[in-house]
Formats: C-alpha cells, sequence, structure tokens
C-alpha cells in the first residue's frame, strides 16, 4: 500500500510516467465525456462578475478550459505541480480561442497564492494524488474569500465493484490497452492505498477548519463530491 501511495504522490512519476497516459485519455474522450461533467458538479454557482476561480491539480487542462467557458465572466487559473502537466494545458490552451484561463506550476500543499484570492475553488480527481490531504484543504481554505465554496471530486473507495467496474470501462473504450487500464484504475485510483471515503474526506475537511462541509457519494458513480464553505 506504501508502493502505490508513493507512486501517486511522485512528481517524477507524474512527470515522466502516468502523466502522459492520463492525458491521453482525457483528451481521448474529450469534452463528450468531461462538459456534462463540469456543468453538473460545478455549474450554476454564484461566481460574481471579473472574480477568479483555481483549479488544483488540473493536469492537462480540460476541465479547466470547461469551467472558464462555464465561467466566462470570471478568470480561471490552473494549477499543477507537475510542470509537464502544465506545458500540456498550456499547449490545449493555445489550441483553443478562450481568454479568461491560466496555468502554472504550484503544489497543493504549498499554493502560490495570496489568502482570499478566489471566490471559487475546485478540484478533480487529485486530493488523493496529494502527499498531505488535510494540508492541501487548510491551503485550499486559506486561498479561497469568505463567503466563497470550494467543491472537490475524486474517487470514493468505498464504491462497489459494480461502479468501479462500469466506470472503468467506460473510460477506457477504444484504448489498444483496455485490460490494462482497467486494472491500473481499479488498483491505483479506486484502490484503498490511494482513494479515500466521501465519510474521511469530510473528516479531514472539518480537520482543515471548514464548519459548511457537504459530503455526498454520486448516485450510481465511484466517486465523492465534497462542497465546502468558510
Amino acid at each position: 500500500m506504501k508502493i502505490a501511495r508513493a507512486l501517486a504522490t511522485s512528481r517524477l512519476i507524474w512527470d515522466r510516467v502516468m502523466g502522459p497516459g492520463y492525458n491521453k485519455r482525457v483528451l481521448r474522450i474529450g469534452r463528450e465525456f468531461y462538459a456534462p461533467f463540469v456543468h453538473s458538479v460545478f455549474g450554476g454557482r454564484d461566481v460574481p462578475p471579473s472574480a477568479s476561480i483555481l483549479d488544483v491539480g488540473s493536469g492537462p487542462g480540460l476541465i479547466t478550459l470547461l469551467l472558464a467557458e462555464e465561467y466566462s465572466h470570471a478568470q480561471v487559473v490552473g494549477v499543477d505541480y507537475s510542470p509537464r502537466q502544465v506545458r500540456a494545458a498550456q499547449r490545449l490552451l493555445s489550441r483553443e480561442t478562450v481568454a479568461n484561463c491560466t496555468f502554472e506550476v504550484g503544489n497543493a500543499v504549498d499554493l502560490p497564492f495570496k489568502s482570499e484570492s478566489f471566490a471559487m475553488v475546485v478540484s478533480t480527481f487529485s486530493i488523493s494524488c496529494w502527499p498531505d490531504m488535510r494540508k492541501g484543504l487548510e491551503e485550499i481554505r486559506r486561498v479561497l474569500a469568505q463567503g466563497g465554496e470550494a467543491v472537490i471530486v475524486d474517487a470514493d473507495s468505498s464504491s462497489t465493484q459494480d461502479e468501479i467496474r462500469a466506470f472503468t470501462r467506460a473510460y477506457a473504450e477504444g484504448s489498444a490497452c483496455r485490460g490494462l487500464h482497467e486494472w491500473f484504475t481499479r488498483r491505483f485510483v479506486f484502490g484503498p492505498a490511494v482513494a479515500i471515503t466521501h465519510g474521511r474526506a469530510e473528516e479531514l475537511a472539518r480537520e482543515a477548519g471548514f464548519e459548511s462541509v457537504e459530503a455526498e457519494k454520486r448516485p450510481g458513480m465511484p466517486f465523492f463530491r465534497l462542497s465546502l464553505r468558510k
């Protein structure tokens, strides 16, 4: 279990091994998969005009770009601790016509931003890769403006095998190494050595100082959503 956890939190592994493969899968399934997801999970929030939104663990940048489109009146910043992932996101951005989006290198447990800088903070499938989840949540609370909301989505290790299997099969559809992708996703994304339960996520958020905490497992899906307010 310690080996799996070390691999999931290693910058070198993400730069050289896991990141490139993850990026290919994200961009292959693309907007058709992620646009409805972003709208249903992150859409409809009351974000003031000209406010800033932070995406922690932005990876190849697709979700960040979709957020920028969803909130075209706001400035969206994606931050990732892997320089290679940030370069991949910037390449994706260069092919789009989205003007309210930027990417930069930064660590979730030591965010390079002033306190109360963002009206909204989001993170998707990233918290399980942080070396210290509570510290990362403390940092999110620090940079979140008073009255703002943080929304975090990640794999829920309490998910049923049927939920995980259905997701991994859809996620690996069309892959030349579908069987390997299914095994890797079950072991290193949803496995208890890396992922946490929605109940544990709620505990960590309260330990990080959030008083308003709502944690729910997505119905029929192997994910949890954590909604936090200062």
